[in-house]
C-alpha cells in the first residue's frame, strides 16, 4: 500500500509523521490527477523479470558461455523497445559477439545501436569507439561519421604525490602540501589552489549541478502538471526521469531558460534559495554548499553553459545527472567581476576515465 501511495521505494509512513512535526518540508504544487498511473489491476512484473535476466547474462559471461549471454540478451532487447536499458544491452551483446568471433554482427550491432533513441550518453559513446574499432577495411571501407567525435584531446595534468598506501583495491591515501592526510581530489585541489594557478575550487562531482540545476528550475519543475503529481509527498514530478518532462513543457522550459542565458541565472538561483530552502527537492543538498558560494560558481560559469546544462538534464535527466567531473575551479582576474572557471577529472595511476564520464 505504501509502494502505492508514495510511488516509489523509499518513503514510509513516517513521513507523514515528519511532516507534522515540521522536519521535513515538501513543495507546494498542484495535484491534478485524471489519468490513473496503472491501465488496470493485474500488475506487470516484467522489469523484475528483465532484471533477473540480465543478472543471468552477468553470471554467463562470467563463465565465457557467451553464446547463452547472447540469447539472454536478444531476448531483452525484443521485448523492452522503449528501456533506457538498451545501451548497455547492446553494448554487452556487441562485446559478446567479438567474443564468438563474430566481427561483422558485432559491428552491426553497434552501427544499429548508435542509431537507437534510447541509446544515450556513455553507452552510445562506448558503441561510438566500437564501431570505429571494428570498422576497417574490408569489413568497412568509410571512416565512421563518429569518428571525429572521439579524437578530442582533453588536457592532462599530471600531479605528483607521496602515498600512505599503495594497496590493491584500497583507496589512495596521500600526504598533502600541508602535510596532512587527504585524498588524491583534495591533492589536487591543493595543487590547483598553489603552483598549479591560484584556482578556489570544490570536490562536487554531480552533486553541485543537480543543486544548481533544482534551484534554477524550481518553478519549471513544480509548475502543476497534470498527472505527474499524485501525492503531497513528492520531491519531484513522477515524469521527471523521462522524456515527457521536457517534451510536455518545451515552450516554457526554452522561455525559462533564455532568461538564464540572458544573465538571470543568479538572480532566479537567490529567489528560489531564499524562498524554499530546507524545502525537500530531488538533487538539491542545502547543506554541502552555502547560497554564496553557489552564486559565485553561477556568475563564473556564465549563463549559456549552465542554460546548456539545464536543457540537456531537463531532455534527459536519468542520463546526465551522474558522471560529472570531480572538480569545479573557479579564479579571479585583477578585477573581482573578471574570472574563469573549469572542470577536473581527478585519476589515480590505476584509474581510467568511464564512458559516462
Amino acid at each position: 500500500m505504501q509502494r502505492l501511495f508514495f510511488l516509489n521505494g523509499d518513503q514510509d509512513l513516517s513521513a507523514f509523521l515528519l511532516v507534522n512535526l515540521g522536519l521535513v518540508r515538501f513543495p507546494d504544487y498542484t495535484c491534478s490527477v485524471s489519468l490513473p498511473i496503472f491501465p488496470d489491476r493485474n500488475f506487470s512484473a516484467a522489469w523484475v523479470y528483465s532484471k533477473v535476466l540480465f543478472l543471468g547474462v552477468s553470471v554467463f559471461e562470467h563463465e565465457r558461455r557467451y553464446e547463452d549471454a547472447v540469447g539472454l540478451l536478444r531476448v531483452l532487447l525484443s521485448r523492452f523497445t522503449s528501456d533506457s536499458r538498451r545501451g548497455h544491452w547492446l553494448l554487452r551483446l556487441s562485446v559478446d559477439l567479438e567474443h564468438l568471433g563474430g566481427l561483422d554482427e558485432s559491428l552491426s550491432v553497434a552501427e544499429e545501436g548508435v542509431l537507437d533513441p534510447w541509446v544515450r550518453a556513455g553507452s552510445k559513446m562506448a558503441l561510438q569507439r566500437r564501431i570505429v574499432r571494428l570498422a576497417k577495411p574490408p569489413r568497412r571501407w568509410k571512416v565512421p561519421n563518429c569518428a571525429h567525435l572521439l579524437k578530442r584531446k582533453i588536457k592532462e595534468v599530471n600531479i605528483n604525490g607521496r602515498p600512505l598506501n599503495c594497496e590493491t583495491g584500497a583507496k589512495n591515501i596521500f600526504y598533502g602540501y600541508d602535510g596532512d592526510l587527504c585524498g588524491v581530489e583534495q591533492l589536487a585541489l591543493q595543487y590547483y589552489a598553489g603552483d598549479g594557478g591560484s584556482w578556489q575550487g570544490i570536490h562536487s562531482e554531480s552533486g553541485i549541478w543537480m543543486t544548481i540545476f533544482g534551484l534554477l528550475m524550481w518553478d519549471i519543475i513544480f509548475s502543476g502538471v497534470p498527472n505527474v503529481f499524485h501525492s503531497k509527498f513528492q520531491m519531484a514530478p513522477l515524469d521527471l526521469d523521462t522524456d515527457d518532462f521536457y517534451v510536455a513543457i518545451k515552450f516554457h522550459i526554452e522561455a525559462h531558460l533564455k532568461l538564464i542565458q540572458d544573465g538571470k541565472a543568479e538572480e532566479i538561483l537567490t529567489s528560489s534559495w531564499k524562498s524554499h530552502c530546507g524545502t525537500s527537492c530531488r538533487g538539491v543538498n542545502w547543506e554541502r554548499h552555502s547560497l554564496s558560494e553557489l552564486q559565485t560558481v553561477v556568475a563564473y560559469i556564465g549563463g549559456h553553459c549552465l542554460a546548456s546544462l539545464c536543457r540537456h538534464l531537463a531532455q534527459d535527466y536519468r542520463s546526465w545527472s551522474s558522471g560529472m567531473p570531480d572538480l569545479l575551479l573557479w579564479r579571479f582576474h585583477g578585477d573581482r567581476d573578471v574570472g574563469e572557471s573549469k572542470l577536473v577529472e581527478v585519476k589515480g595511476p590505476r584509474d581510467r576515465l568511464s564512458e559516462q564520464q
